[in-house]
């Protein structure tokens, strides 16, 4: 009897293992089905803003950007075109349509977006500059609700150095999606060599996920890299600005590596 003891034992251990096996398989699946749905919210082409208005200037801006897979996030390319006005000298709003791409899906309609900068002094009469954003977003899909953000957006001259840092808490309304209010943050520090060409660091994060404000490290999202840009100044106060950065990803949800561009048309 003793030798059947182990045959009869055995089965049900195989069985167990295989159990716990596609236990552990579909987890997997399952973290990595969440971990997609997150990267629904990271934009392949951030943008720095500024507490500089100029009262009757309007601007066209056409945002674009590509994001690369990797091991927890998808292929991303995002692509916008705005068109703004400084409404006063301290108030200047824009009005912008998104578009996106994810993975293999075509190019499609992703939200409409109104964005305000308050500046609350006139440039360099404080010690740092200092303005406020209200953003206002209506996603293409009514799942995600309305999103809304606001922050400060901090500007300091140093010499041939400027230094910028905005921090931005985002919350969606009426969101089946989205249940945390998170921080967002953008840092620059330019060095202005000399017009058309300027160049220096951008940073890009976020601190919280879908449903934490604060979040584990790695499911936080941070991008930090160089950027080129400059101004082309034309007649009767008109002008064209550029701005292209290279963003790599310092966490497991952030995109290894972002490629984003802007361009934008003053007159």
């Amino acid at each position: 009897m003793m030798p059947h003891g182990p045959a009869l034992a055995d089965p049900g251990g195989r069985s167990g293992s295989r159990s716990r096996h596609r236990a552990l398989a579909i987890s997997a699946t399952l973290a990595l089905l969440t971990a997609w749905r997150d990267t629904l919210a990271i934009d392949a082409n951030p943008y720095l803003l500024t507490p500089t208005v100029v009262e009757g200037e309007r601007e066209l801006d056409v945002f674009a950007g590509v994001g690369s897979a990797g091991s927890t996030t998808g292929l991303r390319r995002n692509s916008a075109i705005g068109v703004g006005v400084g409404v006063t000298n301290s108030w200047l709003s824009e009005l912008a349509i998104r578009y996106q791409k994810a993975g293999d899906a075509g190019l499609a309609y992703d939200a409409v977006e109104w964005e305000n900068i308050l500046a609350l002094a006139e440039t360099n009469e404080w010690p740092v500059d200092v303005g406020i954003v209200l953003e206002l977003e209506l996603p293409h899909h009514s799942a995600e609700g309305i999103e809304t953000r606001i922050g400060p957006l901090l500007q300091k001259d140093l010499g041939n150095f400027e230094i910028n840092l905005n921090l931005i808490m985002d919350h969606h309304f009426f969101s089946d999606g989205f249940d945390s209010t998170r921080l967002q943050y953008q840092g620059q520090i330019k060095y202005r060599y000399r017009e058309p060409l300027e160049f220096g660091l951008q940073s890009f994060g976020q601190t919280g996920s879908r449903r934490q404000n604060w979040a584990a490290y790695e499911q936080q999202v941070h991008r930090i890299g160089p950027v080129v840009m400059g101004h082309f100044a034309l007649p009767k106060e008109r002008g064209w600005s550029y701005n292209v950065g290279y963003l790599l990803g310092t966490t497991a949800h952030s995109p290894d590596r972002t490629l984003r561009c802007q361009i934008e048309y003053e007159f």
